[in-house]
């Protein structure tokens, strides 16, 4: 134990020496808040839902794969909810997106159902359909979670949803999210608006 002391005492001595102390010589990293942990957790969330959804826009049935869309965007809310601890209501859920994706524009819903009806149509239609509706469907599962995230950020709850400001969001998430998979860019993403 005398032998510890001493050679702590000479590791002071050098410090002193040199000017220099450990805290001084090494980089230390502050641990993160429970926010940004909260904040990390949501962002790979939305990342890998996105991903889902961009798997169920393989999906060859018409509307069957825009339904199976939806159930992925709840499920991705439900999570959120969890990570932020805000009480979860499926109906409260599908009545925000609906009424933020269904009257955002009329381009983007018109995008996401010609993609899905287009797979009626022989050969071309399923072709038209498999490059578009997996970006649609990455790109509308982005700006969703981008912004259920943003509002649980700021302590929102379901029921506090301005569904109005979210419209000009969501479009802007969309088109972001939609332009880096077809780019091949979306792990690199971020998927939270600031």
């Amino acid at each position: 134990m005398g032998n510890d002391v001493s050679d702590a005492a000479d590791i002071l001595e050098a410090e002193a020496n040199t000017g220099a102390s450990v805290s001084q010589t090494e980089t230390v990293q502050k641990p993160l808040a429970a926010e940004d942990f909260r904040r990390l957790l949501a962002d790979q969330i939305v990342r890998n839902w996105s991903q889902w959804a961009t798997v169920a826009g393989f999906i060859p049935v018409p509307v069957l794969d825009t339904a199976v869309i939806g159930g992925l965007q709840v499920k991705m809310i439900q999570e959120l909810c969890k990570v932020y601890e805000v009480p979860f209501k499926e109906e409260a859920v599908k009545s925000v997106l609906a009424a933020v994706t269904g009257s955002v524009s009329t381009s983007i819903v018109s995008s996401v159902f010609a993609g899905s009806v287009a797979k009626y149509v022989p050969y071309v239609g399923s072709a038209v359909a498999l490059v578009t509706q997996p970006a649609v469907a990455y790109g509308s599962t982005y700006a969703v979670g981008s912004l259920f995230t943003k509002h649980f950020e700021s302590e929102g709850t379901l029921f506090d949803i301005s569904v109005d400001s979210m419209k000009g969001l969501y479009k802007e998430q969309f088109v972001k999210a939609r332009d880096l998979f077809k780019k091949g860019k979306v792990e690199s993403a971020s998927p939270v608006v600031e």
